[in-house]
């Protein structure tokens, strides 16, 4: 079936409609879902009902499905599941985890390429997700900029990156993870499109051949650049809903949430996310 999808602003986001997902994961169907993510960055897949078996077959569809590093947060029966919710008895130190702007496993050599949220429970208030297009923040630099940035490689590793305003700071309590601390281009080429982004996501601390304060201060002002209101959407996931995003040409940023288990205030999402490319590579650039 040919795909139906409504542009959610002029740079980044389709909401598909009229896809039931149980009927319908033809290679022909999930061909364009792969095309559209890709050039659109965030899609979103309304009034879905899949088993986990099923989503996680989806899943595949995108990349290699991976099992989280925290075996506690993992579906019991599908490892690549894992459950994101608002239990009170979450610990202090590691609520809100997300509330900062990145893209998924950029502290690895292999960064993450294609992340999905599955809908379950969704609180009446609170619990939107903010994404911006790093491809089309890359567009908008003055051909300057683009000379200055193009060939820098940076320095990534968790928590070390320079702030920016409407991000939450880590508990200091929050658990130390060891990462590869890896080199990644500043300026990313898409493994799929072609297109180039602004690869800073929220792990970026340094650059090489560049002092510590000029690399900080240009981080910060590509990142800042990144989340300027024309690259960015915001959204909430409801019960039903499969949100997916393209961790090469976005980044993405939680908001706080009450961590409840009253009724309407519960949020329950099942989260899968996949590295390499999608099962379709006659479509990688």
């Amino acid at each position: 079936m040919a795909i139906q999808a409504v542009a959610m602003s002029p740079a980044i986001g389709s909401i598909v409609h009229g896809l039931d997902l149980s009927k319908d994961m033809s290679d022909g169907t999930m061909r364009d879902l792969i095309e559209l993510l890709f050039e659109r960055g965030v899609i979103v897949l309304p009034r879905q009902m899949l088993s986990d078996a099923d989503y996680v077959r989806f899943a595949g569809f995108f990349g290699r499905p991976l099992e989280f590093f925290i075996p506690e947060h993992r579906n019991a029966d599908h490892p690549e599941i894992i459950h994101i919710n608002n239990d009170p008895a979450t610990p202090l130190s590691v609520r809100d985890g997300a509330v900062h702007w990145h893209s998924d496993s950029s502290y690895e050599a292999e960064p993450g390429a294609v992340t999905m949220l599955f809908g379950k429970e969704a609180p009446d208030a609170g619990g939107e997700t903010h994404f911006a297009s790093t491809t089309a923040a890359y567009d908008s630099l003055p051909e300057e900029m683009k000379r200055r940035i193009d060939g820098l490689v940076a320095i990534h590793e968790l928590g070390r990156a320079p702030w920016i305003e409407g991000e939450t700071q880590p508990d200091p309590n929050r658990p130390v993870r060891k990462t590869d601390a890896p080199d990644h281009p500043l300026i990313m080429t898409h493994p799929v499109t072609g297109r180039k982004g602004i690869f800073t996501s929220g792990t970026a601390y340094a650059i090489h051949g560049m002092d510590d304060a000029e690399a900080t201060a240009l981080i910060r002002q590509l990142r800042e650049h990144i989340v300027r209101p024309e690259h960015r959407i915001s959204y909430k996931v409801q019960a039903g809903d499969i949100v997916l995003w393209d961790n090469f040409g976005t980044v993405h940023c939680a908001t706080p949430i009450e961590y409840s288990d009253e009724d309407g205030k519960r949020r329950l999402l099942h989260r899968i996310s996949t590295k390499g490319m999608p099962a379709f590579s006659g479509m990688a650039a």
